[in-house]
């Protein structure tokens, strides 16, 4: 029988779609399970890429996702009986800055600022892109599973070591890396263009394209970070840049190009054949062909050291305001 699309569903589809519910419920510990969930954060900045609500229509799928990343990181959900009282002092205010942009209800919003705070304590930097990342595990796992997560993610050298300080380097030098591997007339219009990597791979690296890819081809690119690690990361970089050489070659200005490296100008059928390249054996043979250590070491020296000096020598340049006129003396 048809049913008219304006027609409530019979009690029997409502009682099978609440049995669905509350199956994929228990295996989701994050703001997802919340009963109220939806009426508070239907429109949280953390959900902008949850295009024709995706989440909402395969919330079993995605928790069936996210508990592959924990089964591919080795981690168990956590069973601590956590605190969820506030932080006395919220410390940074880039923290409650970062949680006002991910969620809208106070309590996940206080959650989010403790995770924060506790990763920036014990990792002894902080960065807008770990924001991304926690607020995307916080939809699915409990703030004590998503810290074991971030540890992992943060400290391991097959993830993001080094890619979640205040200053980035070690993310922009695997950009330099990649962009080395892509053949020399598309790495010198690059250039050209002034599309230098470390100011889009922050945003496809260290975010994990968490605010770029709309959630029904960012789940399949997390599946390839989490059971691959950084790996995959260049993986994908090599596969969008084949799939998009010809348009680049073709741009004559910057805007138009960074449009398509922030993926607003990338359309979707094409972004889903990079994300899907991504896991072809022609890149993974090619990127585990590359010595890391040697072309991190290359790349730093080749793209970044002297810059790195120059503006940290600048710090000591004495300001005219910092000058001690004669006349100024006791």
């Amino acid at each position: 029988r048809v049913l008219c699309p304006s027609c409530s569903p019979a009690p029997s589809v409502r009682r099978l779609l609440a049995a669905v519910r509350h199956r994929a419920m228990a295996n989701c510990s994050g703001f997802l399970s919340q009963k109220d969930f939806w009426q508070q954060e239907i429109d949280a900045p953390i959900l902008k890429f949850n295009a024709n609500e995706w989440l909402q229509n395969h919330l079993d799928e995605a928790i069936r996702h996210a508990n592959g990343w924990l089964a591919a990181l080795d981690i168990s959900q956590s069973k601590v009986d956590f605190d969820t009282t506030p932080l006395s002092s919220e410390g940074a205010r880039i923290f409650r800055a970062d949680a006002n942009r991910t969620y809208r209800s106070e309590p996940n919003r206080v959650m989010v600022v403790k995770l924060l705070s506790f990763c920036q304590t014990k990792f002894g930097d902080y960065q807008q892109s770990l924001g991304y990342v926690a607020g995307l595990l916080l939809l699915f796992f409990d703030p004590p599973t998503c810290f074991k997560v971030l540890t992992v993610l943060n400290d391991s050298p097959k993830f993001l070591p080094g890619y979640w300080r205040g200053e980035a380097t070690a993310c922009a030098v695997d950009g330099y890396v990649c962009l080395k591997q892509l053949r020399p007339h598309l790495k010198h219009k690059l250039l050209s263009l002034g599309l230098l990597p470390e100011t889009f791979v922050q945003k496809w690296f260290a975010g994990i394209c968490i605010h770029h890819l709309p959630y029904h081809l960012l789940f399949g690119y997390l599946d390839g970070f989490f059971t691959y690690g950084n790996q995959f990361l260049f993986q994908f970089f090599l596969a969008f840049f084949d799939e998009f050489e010809n348009d680049i070659m073709g741009f004559a200005a910057n805007p138009e190009a960074n449009a398509l490296l922030r993926f607003e100008a990338a359309p979707e059928p094409r972004l889903r054949r990079a994300v899907e390249a991504a896991y072809q054996e022609k890149y993974v043979t090619q990127v585990g062909a590359l010595n890391f250590h040697r072309e991190r070491v290359i790349a730093f020296e080749e793209n970044l050291s002297k810059r790195l000096q120059s503006a940290n020598e600048g710090m000591w340049q004495k300001r005219d305001d910092d000058i001690t006129f004669s006349d100024e003396e006791d």
